[in-house]
């Protein structure tokens, strides 16, 4: 019985063994084939040479995209980029075998295409831990070739409805030397085939709404090149900037308009209100403008901060208007106070009203004076143009007029904050409506 499980024993421990040798010789065999084929191959002279120009097919299958810089105009992506020509002096026959993936030393010694990006600024092969790239060779002939790369290429924005607009980021690929007679680029089937998308790509303020990839040809003084374009348009998010910047404009222009419902007679409050809003809202405007190139033209953004700055710089301008009109300085007061106790005795002489109203008002030097409420039909009045003149023009006789002919003037409410408390927030509501639908319309 022992005898007859030897040889059986033995057979099972040399199967393995033959299994190794078969292994190892097929490998011998393969890389003295494909030696064999590079003996008299030249790596300097592209397949086909002589005759129709080699065709590369290109696709590209993008894994991150971003950051995108209207500072810089660029954008960058990660992705694999897969080219595959046909070389027919790479053709082998061997059994079983169609396809065989090489080391990168392979692509030392064969001839590939010296493909570039036209508009790239900093692009990169991944290396780490090894060079992240693999090549085959299939049996016909056929070459692929995949590598890792990190591009960084340029994207020339408009910006005039900045941050409500939608750039489309090009990316021009193009062989660095041959023309279109020697070298044609051709993407990979269909656009959804020749430029794939990662499931679940994201980025921080923009939208992949769209891609379009198209073949072409450039002009340049060796002749017609072949090209691949590519544009990658994007739509950017503004939910960044209403929370950052509109929504802070919106309440600082606001606040401006507080100041329409102080006493007039504070002036410290009403000014200091006038500058802080003008300063916030100046400084909100320079550091958002960092970010941005210094374009030559005004972006949407710079429309909304010139809107903005303007209501809350006309907030302050309207209280000196307020306070030309209805408050008498000390020196004019005193120099008209005769006149004033004459215009009064006018007054209380004048049976057709028939009383009198005694009520303090102070004359600019802390000492108070009886001065009698004049009547309706007796006040100083001038047209709108003609007040607005006179103080333009910081005519002090106007002044002095007006508040001989009505003394509570400095006291009641002014009709400027008045008409200012309706005119500014309609006036800002209507311009706004206007700016939305203009830069919303074609985003």
């Amino acid at each position: 019985m022992d005898i007859i499980l030897y040889p059986a024993l033995l057979t099972i421990l040399c199967i393995p063994l033959v299994f190794a040798e078969t292994k190892n010789d097929t490998q011998e065999q393969l890389s003295e084939l494909l030696d064999s084929l590079l003996d008299k191959y030249d790596s300097k002279i592209r397949p086909g040479f002589g005759g129709e120009p080699t065709k590369i097919f290109t696709n590209i299958q993008i894994r991150s995209m971003g950051p995108i810089s209207e500072k810089k105009m660029d954008y960058s992506m990660q992705c694999y980029f897969r080219q595959s020509w046909m070389d027919t002096r790479l053709q082998f026959s061997f059994p079983n075998i169609t396809e065989v993936t090489l080391s990168q030393q392979i692509l030392k010694k064969i001839w590939s295409p010296n493909t570039y990006f036209l508009n790239g600024k900093k692009s990169r092969q991944h290396n780490i831990t090894l060079p992240n790239f693999f090549i085959r060779i299939r049996d016909d002939g056929r070459i692929y070739l995949s590598r890792r790369l990190t591009i960084e290429a340029r994207c020339p924005m408009q910006l005039q409805k900045y941050p409500m607009d939608a750039p489309a980021c090009p990316l021009f690929i193009g062989s660095y030397g041959f023309t279109a007679n020697d070298i044609v680029y051709e993407w990979t089937g269909t656009t959804d085939q020749s430029v794939k998308v990662s499931d679940g790509l994201k980025m921080a303020q923009f939208d992949l709404v769209g891609i379009q990839a198209r073949n072409g040809t450039h002009s340049t003084r060796e002749g017609k090149v072949s090209v691949l374009e590519v544009f990658f348009h994007y739509k950017r998010h503004l939910g960044y900037y209403v929370l950052n910047i509109y929504l802070p404009c919106y309440l600082t222009v606001a606040l401006s308009w507080v100041s329409f419902w102080i006493n007039r007679d504070a002036t410290p409050a009403r000014v200091l209100l006038g500058v802080t809003t003008v300063l916030s809202t100046a400084t909100i405007g320079i550091t958002v403008r960092v970010g941005l190139p210094q374009v030559s033209y005004a972006t949407a953004l710079d429309i909304f901060f010139i809107m903005c700055f303007f209501y809350v710089f006309a907030s302050l301008v309207q209280y000196s208007g307020v306070h030309f009109y209805t408050k008498l300085p000390a020196k004019d007061a005193k120099k008209d106070e005769k006149l004033e106790e004459e215009n009064a005795m006018v007054v209380k002489n004048n049976d057709q009203y028939g009383r009198e109203n005694d009520m303090l008002l102070s004359d600019g030097q802390g000492r108070m004076t009886n001065t009698i409420v004049d009547v309706e039909n007796q006040k100083y009045r001038d047209s709108c143009w003609t007040s607005v003149w006179y103080c333009l023009s910081g005519n002090v006789g106007h002044r002095i007029r007006r508040f001989q002919t009505d003394p509570l003037a400095g006291n009641s409410v002014s009709e400027i904050d008045k008409l200012s408390r309706i005119l500014f927030p309609l006036s800002f509501a209507f311009l706004n409506v206007i700016y939305w639908i203009v830069y919303l319309r074609d985003s």
